[in-house]
């Protein structure tokens, strides 16, 4: 098997981000932290609300329609869950039947998605929060697997982290901003140039939905990857922000199939987890507290899993990068010797310089 295939290249991904493990760990404990501050605030509004309620009892006992709960309970008190139909808009880049229509009957895209209360409006600023957090570690993470050792060594690590902080802050918000720009131009504004309704067949409506979504996440997927190489150029001895990025940019372009893969790849990683914890999660039923301990332990292992995943997703980038250098730089051929060159010419009429043996 070659070293530079995505397997291989895949598995040292794996095993340089499970050489940081110290810092994966740091990278739970606060994603947990952020969690519980993101939660503990919807958990007392919904307890305050629901304790009373007549619903929670037949819920309970199994009288209850959780689909006709959550619509009525969205509808009496909005400002708990918030306005969901903005998640909706966001996913299928389409208006609402309750939301305002601009004159031309067409939908603005994101209009009024980060203004949302409740539930919806701050899990808003959560994923920025995350983004924020993933985007610090993520120099560091880049730092240390640019490094040859101490790759275990967290103090290693937060200097890394600080020293790429402002670089990888930014490719973050370039990132952001591509993608936003993307769902904008390549996802939502082409879904205005018709009406679902007006088509024959439902299954074109839904081919030019997906249509559109697939050429959304190529466009996102290879805005990720220029950001992914170029941190990984950046952890590697790429001091210039803009000379780390157009090196990723470069590398992305003339690597697009190969570096597409490992994107896929990671993304199917990633997400295996959680289609796991979809089907076979246990769900509390208000019973024993060992059980919410075994439900949490088990939702912080898919945390902790698909934070290895993206961690090595870089891992694989740096490793591709850090390969493809090796190979572009010739070896000289074995038993042969270069004569360095002399440092000033021989006066005229002294002795000639002895031949190099």
């Amino acid at each position: 098997m070659k070293r530079d295939s995505v397997l291989v290249l895949a598995a040292r991904g794996l095993f340089s981000a499970l050489e940081t493990w110290k810092a994966l760990l740091l990278f739970l404990v606060l994603n947990a932290a952020l969690a519980a501050a993101f939660f503990h605030p919807l958990a007392s509004a919904l307890h305050q609300t629901l304790d009373k309620s007549p619903w929670a009892e037949r819920i309970g006992a199994g009288d209850g329609s959780l689909h006709t709960f959550f619509m009525a309970f969205t509808r009496t008190r909005p400002d708990v869950l918030g306005d969901f139909e903005k998640w909706d808009e966001a996913l299928t880049g389409e208006r609402g039947e309750r939301s305002e229509r601009r004159p031309s009957g067409k939908a603005a895209p994101l209009s009024g998605f980060f203004g949302t209360t409740g539930l919806s409006g701050s899990a808003v600023a959560y994923a920025a929060l995350a983004a924020l957090l993933a985007a610090l570690f993520s120099g560091g993470f880049a730092g240390r697997f640019g490094a040859e050792r101490d790759r275990t060594s967290l103090a290693a690590f937060g200097a890394d982290a600080a020293r790429f902080a402002v670089p990888s802050l930014l490719f973050g918000g370039l990132s952001l901003a591509g993608i936003l720009v993307a769902y904008r131009w390549v996802y939502a504004a082409p879904g205005t140039l018709y009406e679902a309704d007006e088509l024959r067949y439902e299954w074109e409506a839904t081919g030019l939905l997906l249509l559109r979504l697939g050429a959304f996440l190529l466009v996102a997927g290879y805005l990720r990857l220029v950001v992914t190489y170029a941190r990984a150029a950046m952890g590697q001895g790429a001091v210039n922000p803009f000379a780390a990025l157009l090196s990723g940019f470069g590398f992305v372009l003339g690597r697009p199939a190969r570096t597409l893969t490992l994107e896929v790849f990671f993304g199917v990683l990633g997400v295996l987890p959680l289609l796991v914890w979809a089907f076979v999660g246990p769900v509390w039923n208000g019973g024993a507290l060992a059980d919410v301990a075994l439900i949490f332990a088990g939702q912080q292992l898919i945390v902790f899993l698909r934070i290895v995943t993206r961690a090595g997703h870089l891992g694989a980038a740096s490793a591709y990068l850090k390969r493809s250098r090796e190979s572009a730089s010739p070896a000289p051929a074995p038993g042969v010797r270069v004569a360095p060159e002399p440092s000033s010419p021989p006066s005229a009429g002294g002795p000639a310089a002895a031949p190099a043996p």
